[in-house]
């Protein structure tokens, strides 16, 4: 059954399904892989779109297939997918307005997003019994962000697991959370391994990898818009790092007959500013987000899918444009060369090169041999990475730890 419809004040009312006995040998989970694992990130059960959003959705609802399984995120309306899921769903109290003005003045929370979407619902999952529950209903719970895994690490009884998803703004907390977090780690690549192995000296406990539901990602989706030119398409957010004002510059060296189509979000202001001062603003449509069960008629309907980022742990998009048969145009980065090979599975370019974007998706554009190359190649890529393999690394790391605790 799933619990997404209550807000937590009523789950307790429930019984403790999916607890283990105090005597599941104390900590030591049989491996016949019935662990009860919380997943905790505030965003995930009402956010439909956004790449750590997805990561916890798919892979929380790929565990809840095989695992007891919880969600503990915001009130609020819950997206489609997490109404559906097999995972219980625990919303916490985050209407904490006196708690907020405790904070008003100090330095270090100048910025409204610390409060209002980090310390907020750590304090209300203090005050509405969300840290009882997950002492009483989980086996390991695990956390995708700096803070959550300071601050719950040492509230909790049970084990927590951190899931890193890169070093992009890696900086202070790094060195307060090995000082202070008493959680455990997994990243979500090799490149992220290579990065945290670089930052902290020593090895995570376990890589998982994120997914795409091949199923749902495929050629045959319908596609989400009509198009007469030459068209390719952006999914990510609106930052430098992410190349978007790169890719701007480069089709402003395209003929006048391709078009550009952005989904995302971000700083769009800055975006329509660096497309208006290019010209290129007949060329480029802006779309904002999108909800990822629609991505797929997006990749559909694209003639290429071009991510030129600057930085990048894995880049899941690429493979959920592979997935969809839709040829990549990429930068090769450690974290994409895991799985895109130049010429064979994606066309691959330096980042911060414009110039070089531009040639690359002419020369795709030019070469059907080439698109039906990297159409086929990418398609087996994408076979490669399921979030049912995904959970089950998770929960093969989740039980070695429970069984160290």
């Amino acid at each position: 059954m799933n619990g997404g419809t209550r807000l937590h004040r009523h789950v307790g009312d429930r019984q403790e399904t999916g607890r283990k006995d105090d005597g599941a040998t104390e900590r030591g989970i049989a491996r016949n892989e019935r662990l009860t694992v919380g997943m905790y990130f505030t965003k995930a059960g009402t956010r439909d779109a956004g790449g750590v959003v997805m990561y916890v959705q798919q892979l929380l609802d790929a565990l809840a297939d095989h695992q007891p399984a919880y969600l503990y995120t915001e009130s609020g309306e819950l997206t489609p997918k997490m109404r559906d899921t097999k995972a219980e769903v625990v919303q916490m109290d985050t209407e904490l307005e006196p708690v907020e003005r405790l904070f008003e003045g100090l330095p270090a929370m100048d910025s409204p997003s610390v409060v209002n979407e980090k310390l907020l619902p750590l304090f209300g999952a203090l005050r509405d019994g969300t840290i009882r529950h997950m002492n009483e209903h989980v086996d390991v719970l695990v956390t995708h962000d700096f803070l959550d895994d300071l601050v719950l690490s040492n509230l909790l009884d049970v084990p927590v697991v951190r899931v890193f998803h890169g070093f992009e703004r890696a900086g202070v907390g790094m060195r307060v959370r090995e000082l202070l977090s008493t959680g455990r780690s997994v990243v979500n690549s090799e490149q992220t391994r290579r990065e945290f192995v670089d930052h902290l000296g020593y090895e995570p406990d376990g890589i998982v990898y994120p997914g795409v539901d091949i199923d749902r990602f495929h050629p045959a989706a319908k596609p989400a818009f009509e198009r007469d030119e030459w068209t390719m398409l952006f999914v990510g957010r609106f930052v430098e790092a992410k190349g978007i004002f790169d890719l701007v510059d480069a089709v402003a060296e395209l003929s006048d007959d391709a078009h550009l189509r952005i989904v995302g979000r971000g700083d769009t202001d800055a975006l329509a500013k660096r497309v208006r001062a290019r010209g290129v603003e007949s060329r480029i449509t802006i779309e904002g987000p999108v909800p990822h069960d629609e991505l797929p008629g997006y990749y559909a309907a694209a003639d290429a899918l071009c991510l030129p980022s600057q930085y990048e742990s894995f880049g899941m998009v690429n493979v959920e444009a592979m997935a969809c048969g839709t040829p990549v145009v990429t930068t090769n980065l450690e974290g994409i060369t895991e799985y895109a090979v130049d010429r064979e599975t994606a066309l691959l370019v330096p980042p911060n090169s414009p110039s070089e974007l531009a040639d690359a998706l002419e020369t795709l554009r030019s070469s059907p041999e080439l698109r039906a190359r990297l159409e086929a190649n990418g398609r087996d890529v994408a076979r490669r990475y399921s979030w049912e393999s995904a959970s089950r690394s998770l929960v093969e790391t989740c039980l070695e730890v429970v069984e160290a605790t």
